[in-house]
């Protein structure tokens, strides 16, 4: 499946010819008499799908539906052949001590009668002379290392621009010139910084915080889906801030034009080979000899991508035996830690590998060391605290939540109305672990109970829509503080990947984008978190809050900070306002209690009476009165605040043209996970907090297809009630 195959049918073709791709049975296969594994997973029901080299989407059928790829799943062509054919072509920029260089290496096969006389490479307005010399099977072997002076060089999202340079190839060859495109190349540096047991990722020299979500099949039917949803797909991942995207084992190959789209938005690629949970059989010859030549032709197609960040041996293969308790030989050698990395280096030279993920550590799984998978706060229910006592280095997949999609997509998933929260339709979008007696619906119950204080059965059993409602947004909440924990300076976390981007099926699936391509409030939340430039805060314990700057850009912050305390999400208790600063591509520290000057329990830690504020806020302007960068708030006495049933809630609707329109929004209370549901509109912000006296307003651009007026319902989660808009006319 994970190879391209090429056939010479030129003395076959005839004025009308046919081709017939035939597929042998896998079950038939599968039914074969082979040897028994070491260990077995529950991930999959048949153990030997570990001898062929297909993906396991479809067929772990516990969180995605059974759709296994069956047949050719990428383009089929016919072409004619040149005077000279490129069997083989690895290009690949670089950028030691920030100065570009580029790598080819080409081989050229000639029709009958044809010499190569010359070839020339030109890219970012350079003209480069290829060296050639001709191997004993009569082909050409190019080869080119050489600098491109002044070539701009390629940045992550957030930290700089995405340069990309075109380039082609010119061969002169006895019928004359041929001229071969070799698409876009950028030129970057790229180090995978361990020393102190960091994981921390350095491109151009620069650290970078990787946030990001694990890529699923874009359609679970067709694999790759269309080229209109990639792009949308990946559009609202980099609006939100994402600048890395993981492909783990059970998935496939990136395709070209998923490398692309993330060439051109800086969003780095962490690719795993298309390995997970199976104990493979490496000891076979033909099965390691399938994989060689299957590495050695994907790795020279990514080498050209300045996106490729970290090439990894597959998922959860060393976890998956450690955890049955079976010693290191049985889950590491020579196959992972020497024979794949030295055959990845034939073309990626400069990038970073890992046997496996998790990985590193006493046993692969510990979360302190290398790699990990991090589910503390997830699927195991353990409290926030743990993120910091964790001491994550990066984690690959993480706080793997079931996340509750908007109102238009519950309805759709119900057929027009809310399905009930048993109801088979629901349950069938919830994941689960399949050897385990809960799902991820009940980890989101737990952190209900212990963050708002509600009994999820008893509030889903009399007020379904609260129960959504409450879960919806608290999925988000927990992944914002998390990621406001690891982003902070000394967390020791280089970075950290959801798990999943989108839903493979309709319902409160994993992903932060619904199968539908919405987003859920979930990944609003994430959007603050993974703002480039950001104000964050954290809980500190006796130690107060503290105030996290960030500034992600290659130049530096200088801005205006708000802190305001609140008590019952509406009187002001305490403020501060002034002037902050902060380096390019750098971060700074501040407290509460500094700012403010004197002790307040901003963490309700000391907890001498009730709570004095229920709210620490704060907020990054890009000057006194000028727009908001960035806003944070923390709940120190949990996340239920005093609901309001009159917080002087206002919006106006003005249309700025047929298809889009403005609403301008204020309140006289602080108004938790504000949400507008608009069907047939699209927001470019949506569960967000509105402060009093801090109005704020959100543009709307109508849906293709859609001719109804603007309308739209307001809630909050501490609002009794909602407002409703409507355009005039």
């Amino acid at each position: 499946m994970f190879r391209s195959h090429r056939f010479e049918v030129t003395g076959r073709l005839h004025a009308q010819n046919r081709v017939d791709i035939v597929f042998r049975s896998l079950d038939a296969a599968l039914a074969g008499r082979r040897p028994r594994p070491r260990w077995k997973t529950a991930l999959v029901s048949n153990q030997d799908l570990r001898w062929f080299r297909t993906s396991l989407l479809g067929r772990a059928t516990a969180w995605m539906p059974a759709l296994p790829a069956i047949g050719p799943w990428r383009d089929v062509v016919l072409t004619r052949s040149a005077a000279l054919s490129v069997s083989a072509l690895r290009l690949r920029g670089s950028a030691p001590q920030g100065r570009a260089q580029l790598h080819l290496h080409a081989r050229l096969h000639p029709g009958p009668g044809q010499r190569l006389e010359g070839a020339t490479v030109v890219v970012a307005g350079c003209s480069l002379a290829v060296d050639i010399h001709e191997d004993e099977a009569g082909d050409f072997i190019l080869s080119l290392d050489a600098p491109l002076p002044g070539a701009a060089l390629w940045w992550p999202l957030g930290q700089g621009a995405q340069a990309l340079h075109p380039c082609r190839l010119e061969l002169v060859c006895t019928a004359g010139l041929r001229v071969v495109d070799c698409g876009m190349l950028g030129f970057r540096s790229l180090v995978l910084d361990r020393s102190g047991g960091q994981v921390q990722l350095r491109v151009n020299g620069r650290a970078v915080f990787c946030r990001g979500a694990c890529w699923t099949a874009e359609d679970p039917a067709s694999l790759d889906g269309r080229p209109e949803d990639l792009q949308r797909t990946l559009d609202l991942a980099a609006s939100a801030g994402l600048n890395m995207i993981r492909i783990g084992g059970t998935m496939t190959w990136a395709s070209d034009a998923l490398l692309a789209a993330c060439d051109a938005r800086g969003i780095l690629v962490w690719q795993d080979l298309p390995f997970a949970n199976l104990d493979l059989p490496v000891g076979d010859a033909d099965f390691v000899a399938e994989v060689q030549a299957e590495l050695r032709q994907q790795t020279a197609r990514l080498a050209a991508h300045p996106c490729v960040a970290l090439l990894c041996g597959g998922s959860e293969i060393a976890q998956q035996a450690a955890m049955l308790g079976l010693p290191r030989e049985a889950w590491a050698g020579p196959f992972f830690e020497e024979q794949l990395p030295a055959w990845v280096a034939e073309s990626l030279p400069d990038l970073p590998w890992f046997p496996s993920t998790p990985w590193e550590g006493d046993l692969p799984f510990h979360t302190g060391s290398g790699l990990c998978h991090y589910y503390g706060v997830g699927a195991y229910r353990r409290p926030l605290a743990d993120v910091r006592r964790a001491g994550v280095r990066f984690s690959p997949e993480c706080l793997g939540f079931s996340n509750i999609p908007d109102a238009e997509t519950v309805r759709a998933t119900g057929g027009g109305s809310r399905p009930a929260p048993h109801s088979p339709e629901w349950k069938r979008g919830v994941p689960r672990d399949p050897s385990a007696g809960w799902d991820f619906e009940d980890v989101r119950d737990h952190y209900l109970r212990e963050h708002f204080g509600a009994d999820p059965v008893a509030l889903r059993s009399v007020d379904p829509e609260r129960y959504l409602a409450l879960s919806r947004v608290l999925t988000g909440e927990l992944m914002l503080r998390v990621f406001a924990e690891w982003r902070r300076a000394g967390s020791g976390c280089g970075g950290a990947l959801v798990w999943f981007l989108k839903d493979l099926r309709p319902g409160a699936g994993w992903g932060l984008i619904d199968s539908f391509g919405r987003p859920k409030a979930a990944l609003w939340a994430l959007r603050r978190a993974w703002a480039p430039q950001a104000a964050l805060l954290t809980d500190e314990g006796l130690d107060g809050v503290a105030i996290h700057l960030h500034n992600e850009a290659p130049a530096p912050l200088s801005a205006w900070l708000e802190l305001e305390l609140l008590s019952k999400a509406r009187h002001k208790v305490g403020q501060h306002s002034g002037p902050v600063s902060v380096p390019a591509w750098g971060s700074a520290r501040l407290t509460v209690e500094g700012l403010l000057g004197h002790f307040c329990d901003p963490a309700y830690a000391y907890r001498f009476g009730p709570p004095r504020q229920d709210v620490v806020l704060v907020r990054l302007r890009a000057s006194p009165e000028g727009p908001v960068l960035h806003q944070d708030a923390l709940f120190p006495a949990g996340f239920s605040l005093s609901q309001h049933s009159d917080a002087g809630l206002r919006g106006e609707v003005a249309s700025l043209d047929e298809d889009t329109v403005e609403v301008c929004l204020s309140a006289d209370a602080f108004l938790q996970w504000l949400s507008i549901d608009a069907p047939g509109w699209t927001p470019d912000d949506d569960f967000f907090h509105l402060s009093p006296a801090c109005p704020r307003s959100l543009r709307l651009r109508r849906k293709a297809g859609w001719t109804r007026p603007f309308k739209a319902v307001l809630q909050a989660i501490n609002l009794d009630g909602s407002l409703t808009l409507r355009s005039r006319g």
